[in-house]
């Protein structure tokens, strides 16, 4: 009877398993190539997601959000919205 591990797992002891890195237990995501879109437009803006479903809210004309490393590619053709990093 298998138990959903892979023979690999299933030979090492798991004590001897990798674990998750400190920032990912404390909700603290590792953020890999993050970078900064800055709101252009005229008055406020709020953009969801359709890949991530994150919120991100621009308030003002020149405010900066990071945004999520998945998003990026398609934060580039929102109007209004420019890369600064």
């Amino acid at each position: 009877m298998c138990c959903g591990r892979s023979k690999l797992q299933a030979s090492i002891p798991s004590h001897q398993l990798p674990t998750r890195a400190p920032s990912a237990l404390s909700g603290n995501p590792i953020r890999w190539n993050a970078a900064r879109f800055e709101y252009i437009g005229k008055t406020a803006l709020t953009v969801v997601s359709p890949l991530t479903g994150k919120k991100y809210r621009f308030r003002a004309p020149g405010e900066q959000l990071e945004v999520d490393v998945r998003d990026q590619s398609w934060m580039t053709f929102v109007p209004n919205l420019r890369r600064t990093t």
